[in-house]
């Protein structure tokens, strides 16, 4: 009987982490990078759209701004969607929020679906949009050691207890939180503008300024999935033998070599025939090391920084900040592709030095410690003033006595 009761346990928790997997996660990073494939697409049915109603063709840097505002609209979906998960959670319940969330996806995909009928290269702007707030609701988090980790969240609310959960704009009030604070806005700034979901976004036109042959670009593109899936399987086996920083530092550091290496291939792409391969093999390491470093440890950073009053105010800030600089990244990416050329990655390398030099001098390492070990070690780097003299954890010294 019991072992019948493990066994549809098993199997119902699969079927949920399938359910979720496919409703959540799946449809998020598909949406994020299938836009890319028909980009020449979208962008003649832009033209011939505005031909058929006004007689004249629409202009190059117009047709473009519409593309990328096709493409942007989708993180500036997600920003609606992720003020929206916590008041909808409230009030429905985690159930019912993912169920109302399959109403935008239903509608996106009408939009998408009748838009050449229709006639409309509207319908696939709101579409996004619609699709965008859809990605923002649900993440599950497994491990092994599931009692521990309860235990420690046991001790963390008893450590909590009796204080009111904090707001987003008191994070920034208060001097207590604020390394946490600067490594949330640090990290997660360099999370988007390290110039990687640029990749996925506009996969196909960087791979063509790459050199690679039209024929072709749709098998680098699916290599570029590849990569990213292989990454997350990788960054599950390190980040707890490894530790946090050294993937963030070793992730940030490789980014910025093979984008060195990819920029100097799209500038030699003339003089050698390899060079577009070569650049094609950059952007797949890069795309590696973004995925066992910073991906696999920024996201998680929240939960270790941040004790439980201060989370989900952690959690509103970190999710705002994201889709917003994605939703300007992805608008403004075909602009600098246009105005930079061949150095269209070293604002990004830039990017990724710094976040190097700020985990490797202003980071604590959260590896093996519990929520507790890590709050009284963020306090004293907060504090360093008052942490210089010896702690003492024993009974209160009474300095004088009553005669």
């Amino acid at each position: 009987m019991k072992a019948l009761q493990r066994l549809i346990q098993g199997r119902v928790l699969l079927l949920t982490i399938c359910a979720a997997g496919i409703g959540g996660t799946f449809q998020f990073g598909y949406n994020l990078s299938i836009i890319n494939a028909p980009t020449l697409h979208i962008q003649e049915f832009i033209n011939e759209t505005w031909w058929v109603r006004t007689g004249q063709p629409l202009p190059d840097h117009l047709v473009l701004f519409v593309w990328s505002l096709i493409v942007s609209l989708y993180p500036l979906g997600g920003l609606f969607g992720a003020l929206l998960a916590g008041p909808l959670a409230v009030m429905l319940g985690r159930k019912k929020s993912l169920l109302v969330n399959n109403v935008f996806v239903v509608a996106a995909a009408i939009l998408f679906g009748f838009s050449r009928r229709a006639g409309s290269f509207e319908m696939l702007v709101l579409g996004r949009l619609l699709m965008g707030v859809s990605a923002a609701l649900q993440r599950l988090r497994g491990t092994a050691n599931v009692v521990g980790e309860l235990a420690e969240l046991e001790e963390e609310r008893a450590a909590c207890q009796g204080q009111r959960a904090r707001r987003p704009w008191e994070l920034f009030q208060d001097r207590g939180l604020r390394r946490q604070v600067t490594s949330l806005v640090v990290l997660g700034s360099a999370l988007e503008l390290c110039g990687n979901d640029s990749v996925y976004a506009y996969a196909s036109s960087v791979f063509r300024e790459a050199g690679i042959p039209k024929g072709k670009v749709q098998y680098a593109v699916l290599g570029t999935g590849s990569c990213e899936l292989l990454a997350a399987c990788l960054s599950c086996v390190l980040i707890e033998r490894v530790g946090r920083r050294v993937l963030l530092i070793g992730g940030y550091c490789l980014m910025a070599c093979w984008g060195t290496v990819f920029t100097a291939a799209l500038c030699l792409q003339s003089s050698f025939p390899w060079m577009p391969y070569l650049a094609m093999s950059c952007i797949f390491a890069f795309v590696l090391s973004f995925g066992i470093g910073p991906a696999g440890v920024t996201g998680i950073l929240v939960t270790e920084l941040f004790d439980q009053k201060t989370r989900p105010a952690a959690y509103m800030v970190a999710g705002a900040l994201v889709w917003t600089l994605l939703f300007l990244v992805g608008l403004g990416f075909p602009f600098l592709q246009e105005g930079l050329s061949h150095f269209l990655y070293v604002p990004f390398l830039g990017v990724c030095v710094c976040a190097a030099i700020y985990t490797g001098f202003f980071l604590p390492e959260t590896k093996g410690k519990t929520f507790l070990e890590i709050s009284k070690e963020l306090h004293k780097l907060n504090f360093p003033r008052q942490s210089q003299g010896p702690e003492w954890t024993g009974p209160e010294v009474i300095l004088s006595t009553e005669l």
